[in-house]
């Protein structure tokens, strides 16, 4: 291989084979001088006051330090090496935060050699990491956000455009072989094309006569856009941007920065689908002291499409701050439905007062008829209110071992047919597939079943069944003390 090659090179051989290159195709002189200039950090003297007295991005030396955390695991057994994952990637994390003091200080030089070292890194060694949690192929979004304001705060040349688009191009293919697809896309872009496209000039100076006419680019390019835009106080240009590329929220949290609340609500009231977007106009409008808009916009979230907990619980305790109970209640109860959870059930208790008990009725309905794989909320509720039939209900149709065995315990006293049957339902699969590192969870289960047996007066009927396991089970060596205990 050519890396093999140059390894064994000094510093003046290799100096040499370039020049050599060069005179042989005079072509690769510019593109040589390009490509040290695009890795080279600034000069002292060149340095902006931003960034004076903050080390440079040493490519070598991130190299080694990026290396040195991907190898940090390589002693490790596989199981302690997946639970560190995480950490390696906070240390990268804390690199990668280096190269955004650059970009925010306005340093895109720095700032791209800083990302060219460790993306060169991280890409040629993060195989070897155990990405069973996802941790590691998720960084390579971050390294993608950077990229693309890193690229977007610099005036290029068309040569370095090249340059920074094939490296791109290039650690994009490798990462799609497995299936880490358009991380690097908006960067690419970004390289390519900067802010030079005549339709975005003439969009952002407000010149355009058919906003309509310019493709949509990739949304995380236009989210860096925003971000530059922002950091100029180039504010105009950025409302122009958000609007034709749907970026509505940020649209909208513009809006009112600029103090144009009552367009920000009206655009809210034409343009916004989801709860989410109104929640981030209503907490906009309600932080600038429009609180009446604020829980205006609120409302109307709460009758559009996707998730309205957040919201109802927003608009419930910002309602009862203005006193608006009747208003803090529906959302309350929207909140109630959308998560139910003792805690919102109890928030709902205390808003209502006096009408407490008609509420009460109509949420514990709502908890009975709402079917979930995980009723934790519902049991939690249940229980609190001492409905055990609800909550032996609700666990019924599947449920944890953990929430399961709540309400077994809860329910031992006025239940006890219930917990024999349940409890010997959960510990017989254990004992019958001979898992022995869970017969200790079975024989937990059992003693339940015991208690239960014990407080009906069926004491015999227990040690019937006891026998009966005893002689099922005498192979199993674990076990069989375990149930001798039992007696």
């Amino acid at each position: 291989m050519l890396k093999d090659t140059l390894s064994g090179l000094d510093r003046e051989q290799l100096q040499f084979l370039l020049l050599k290159l060069a005179e042989q195709e005079p072509t690769l002189t510019q593109v040589i001088e390009e490509l040290v200039r695009a890795s080279r950090p600034l000069s002292p003297e060149t340095e902006t006051t931003a960034s004076r007295g903050r080390a440079h991005g040493d490519t070598k030396a991130v190299r080694r330090e990026v290396r040195s955390l991907l190898q940090s695991l390589d002693q490790m057994r596989s199981s302690r090496s997946y639970w560190s994952v995480g950490e390696v990637i906070d240390g990268l994390s804390q690199i990668l935060e280096q190269g955004w003091t650059f970009i925010e200080d306005d340093d895109g030089v720095n700032a791209l050699s800083l990302l060219d070292a460790i993306t060169n890194a991280y890409v040629s060694e993060w195989m070897d990491l155990d990405d069973s949690s996802g941790e590691a192929s998720d960084f390579f979004a971050d390294l993608g956000q950077a990229w693309t304001e890193a690229l977007l705060s610099l005036d290029l040349s068309s040569q370095q455009r090249e340059i920074w688009a094939s490296k791109l191009e290039a650690w994009q293919h490798e990462l799609d072989d497995y299936g880490i697809d358009e991380v690097f896309d908006a960067a690419y872009e970004a390289a390519l094309h900067g802010w030079d496209d005549p339709q975005l000039q003439d969009l952002l100076k407000g010149t355009s006569t058919n906003d309509d006419a310019w493709d949509a680019e990739v949304p995380a390019l236009t989210v860096a856009r925003l971000h530059i835009l922002e950091r100029c106080g180039r504010l105009q240009e950025y409302l122009r941007l958000a609007r034709v590329q749907s970026q509505k929220e940020a649209y909208v949290t513009m809006l009112v920065r600029l103090d144009r609340t009552q367009e920000a609500d009206e655009y809210g009231q034409d343009h916004l689908s989801t709860a989410q977007e109104t929640f981030t106009l209503a907490k906009a409008l309600y932080d600038h002291g429009e609180h009446e808009l604020g829980l205006q916009a609120a409302e109307r979230g709460l009758r559009l499409q996707g998730s309205k907990a957040p919201l109802a619980k927003w608009l419930r305790d910002q309602a009862v701050i203005m006193g608006k109970t009747a208003q803090a209640l529906g959302a309350a109860e929207v909140a109630f439905h959308e998560e139910i959870s003792l805690v919102n059930y109890l928030r709902m208790a205390e808003i209502a007062g006096e009408q407490w008990s008609e509420q009460r009725t109509r949420l514990l309905e709502d908890a009975r008829h709402t079917t979930s794989y995980f009723p934790e909320g519902q049991v939690d509720v249940f229980l609190h209110e001492g409905l055990i039939d609800d909550a032996i209900a609700a666990v019924e149709t599947g449920a944890t071992h953990t929430l399961v065995e709540r309400v077994v315990d809860a329910a031992l006293p006025s239940h006890p047919e219930w917990v024999i049957k349940t409890s010997r339902r959960q510990a017989e699969p254990f004992m019958n597939d001979g898992k022995a590192q869970y017969y200790r969870v079975a024989a937990s289960w059992l003693a339940l079943a015991r208690t239960a047996y014990r407080n009906m007066g069926r004491e015999e009927e227990w040690q019937a069944y006891l026998s009966e396991l005893l002689g099922r089970h005498r192979r199993k060596y674990k076990l069989v003390p375990m149930l001798e205990a039992l007696r």
